[in-house]
């Protein structure tokens, strides 16, 4: 008993021990981890704490009980598939993952900037209640919402906060939220929608995975329909909306969606082709996709104004958005197509700078280059000749790539008629309905490409 009780004491000795060490060791610990966490700063640039940030989001959501009635009917079932905000001009392939990008002051970017033209609508991709709006010095305009589920969406850098957008209001799918700006910290830069997504603890999470769908024209239309009636200008608004997506409303109209009054009016008052006024003399600098601001604005506005062909019509439907990515590399190709710079590979580089320096829309025609190139024999996969290179310009141009980069890409056409200039062929010859379409280049082939 005695020697239990011995040891029984040097183990309480040896665990208090323990116990001070860990009460000098773990409170500094303890400290250092929430440091971590309480004093990195906001995405919209503050010095605000994201302890202190969901804090005030909670705020926002607790004002009233009559604001936790209509945020309780919205449901306990996220969105998991969130349509694109922006009403018009971006398409999925335009966004870019930016979450989590470094930015000054040592943050991390909690949202997802999408490129669009100032001015656009941004509409609520799911049903939602406003729980605050205001202006700051980092995050210009902005509107926050309850969502589905117990998300939290926030708006930032808008141009104009929606008319009749205000704390309570109850938004449908569609409803208006403002207008694609740049104020705040991004003033003097290009335009742009600050999206956030916040779940039910008010932790930022990435929307670019959830930015999976798109609203269908039928459902664009009808949501404009509901902004002009609210608009304090809906001439204004249709004439910004048809210069810059023109091919939208005509594509309308081809499936007989009934438009507004005021996009059929300014259909009719503003010439085909217009675009908004801007320099199109460009800044020095490369750009590549991912590129974007307002060199890559200046860029598209050149692009769209220099009307080389359909993918200059598809760039111009979406507007000079200041987004490099696949429709402005695609109308970059064309024009150096069309005006024989080499490699035409959509990138703007020094050869193409010099290019545009030189031919300011407007002053000097754009025009093809003289050719006589032809195809005079039958090709077939292992053949090689330049006759074969001039095949996989011709599939080039026409818009059926051999190749996205390397041997067989814009400006990199190879003499061999390898696998991937069958496939080519065959895509060109399936548009064409030309039977048997097997990647054969014969007579009907030959006749249907023409000449380069």
């Amino acid at each position: 008993m005695k020697s239990y009780k011995k040891y029984f004491t040097g183990s309480m000795r040896g665990t208090a021990l323990v116990f001070l060490i860990a009460c000098t060791i773990l409170p500094s610990t303890m400290s250092a981890q929430t440091t971590g966490v309480t004093t990195q700063v906001t995405d919209d640039g503050s010095t605000e704490t994201r302890e202190q940030r969901r804090e005030r989001i909670q705020n926002y959501r607790q004002q009233s009980s009559e604001m936790q009635l209509k945020i309780q009917a919205l449901g306990t079932t996220i969105v998991s598939s969130v349509p694109v905000p922006v009403l018009f001009g971006v398409a999925l392939s335009n966004i870019s993952p930016n979450f989590g990008d470094p930015r000054s002051g040592g943050r991390l970017h909690e949202g997802e900037d999408i490129m669009a033209v100032k001015g656009t609508p941004i509409v609520s991709p799911t049903p939602a209640v406003v729980i605050r709006t205001g202006t700051g010095t980092t995050e210009g305009l902005y509107v926050y919402t309850a969502n589905p589920g117990g998300e939290t969406f926030v708006y930032m850098h808008l141009d104009k906060i929606g008319e009749g957008v205000a704390t309570g209001v109850v938004l449908p799918q569609g409803g208006l939220i403002g207008y694609v700006g740049n104020t705040g910290n991004a003033s003097g830069g290009a335009a742009h929608l600050h999206f956030e997504i916040h779940n039910s603890a008010d932790v930022p999470v990435n929307p670019y995975p959830r930015l999976s769908t798109e609203f269908s024209l039928q459902q664009k239309i009808s949501y404009l329909t509901t902004i002009l009636s609210q608009t304090s200008d809906s001439t204004a608004l249709a004439n910004l909306l048809v210069t810059n997506f023109r091919s939208t409303f005509t594509a309308a109209i081809n499936q007989n969606i009934a438009l507004p009054g005021q996009i059929t009016s300014a259909l009719a008052s503003i010439p085909a082709g217009s675009v908004p006024s801007s320099t199109t003399t460009l800044p020095a600098g490369d750009l590549d996709l991912g590129s974007s601001g307002s060199a890559v604005v200046a860029l598209q506005t050149y692009l769209i104004q220099a009307a080389s062909g359909s993918a200059a019509t598809r760039l111009a439907g979406a507007g000079a958005t200041g987004n490099f990515g696949p429709m402005t590399q695609a109308a970059l190709i064309e024009f150096q197509i069309k005006v024989g710079l080499s490699p035409a590979n959509g990138y703007y580089g020094l050869t193409t700078r010099t290019y545009v320096t030189a031919h300011p829309v407007g002053t000097s025609p754009i025009t093809p280059p003289v050719t006589t190139a032809t195809l005079t024999r039958n090709l077939s996969v292992g053949m090689t000749g330049e006759d074969v290179r001039t095949l996989q310009k011709i599939l080039n141009a026409r818009g059926y790539q051999v190749a996205l980069s390397g041997a067989g890409s814009f400006g990199y056409e190879s003499t061999y008629f390898g696998p991937a200039t069958k496939a080519a062929v065959i895509r060109f010859q399936v548009a064409r309905s030309i039977t048997p379409a097997v990647g054969y280049v014969g007579p009907i082939t030959r006749t249907a490409l023409g000449s380069l």
